[in-house]
């Protein structure tokens, strides 16, 4: 398991220094509040390729961040491991998120611990794609998980089949990526999965800022900021906190 902190080496083990602890946003909840403990956890993962759960990922760490909901965490549990290549590429330079991690999805339970014990307030955690088996223990752990689909058919189908099944150890909801739908489609698309149980957290149009943002270790929220794709992803973290102070 590999931890790392803003600026710093890479360490094993338990997490330090992690910076104060930022107050929630005026007239709002602060995260600690909710039942179940002093950290929020979001998990996103997918049923299908390319449904682009990283880049949210990032994107929900950085609206959290600038929001007041730090400190936040993110941790890398998927194939590959875009997300810690994305956080290193802005760590030192850019804010948020504090503390970066990469393990595998069994090693994500010891994670959080680690995570609550250095005051980490939020953490969102990647899964990648995967079945309702490889993803349960994740899911018991995180307590939360946002399925992530396109508005495609037959990715909706598979989606809403996963959150059924994961909805055993955790709460769920759906977010559609568009790519190349319409607001429309997706609206209808996010209306049909979350009637099937589930909360309906929203959903992100198509641009081609959500890619340059990312090249450069960035997100929307910072090089578009004002734009339509940044606009989405406040509405979204707005509607998942919102899910989250539920519980």
């Amino acid at each position: 398991m590999r931890y790392f902190l803003d600026g710093e080496t890479s360490t094993e083990g338990n997490v330090s220094n992690v910076v104060p602890i930022r107050r929630a946003a005026a007239g709002q909840p602060a995260l600690t509040d909710r039942r179940g403990g002093p950290m929020a956890v979001v998990a996103l993962a997918a049923a299908a390729p390319g449904a682009g759960c990283t880049m949210l990922a990032t994107h929900v760490a950085v609206q959290a961040q600038l929001a007041g909901d730090g400190p936040v965490a993110v941790v890398d549990a998927a194939p590959g491991g875009a997300l810690l290549h994305w956080w290193e590429r802005r760590r030192g330079k850019l804010q948020a998120p504090r503390f970066g991690a990469a393990c595998p999805p069994g090693a994500v339970a010891g994670a959080l611990d680690d995570m609550r014990a250095a005051g980490i307030r939020l953490c969102v955690v990647d899964c990648g794609v995967g079945d309702a088996d490889s993803l349960a223990g994740l899911a018991a752990a995180a307590g939360m998980v946002a399925v992530v689909s396109d508005a495609h058919a037959a990715e909706m189908g598979e989606a809403m089949a996963l959150g059924r099944a994961l909805s055993r150890q955790a709460t769920i909801a759906y977010i559609v990526n568009g790519r190349s739908h319409s607001g429309e489609k997706l609206g209808n698309a996010l209306a049909a999965m979350s009637a099937g149980g589930g909360w309906a957290a929203g959903m992100v149009q198509h641009a081609d800022a959500f890619a340059v943002a990312m090249t450069a270790g960035r997100t929307v929220l910072e090089s578009h900021a004002g734009s339509d794709a940044a606009r989405d992803i406040v509405e979204l973290w707005g509607n998942l906190r919102g899910i989250l102070l539920a519980g």
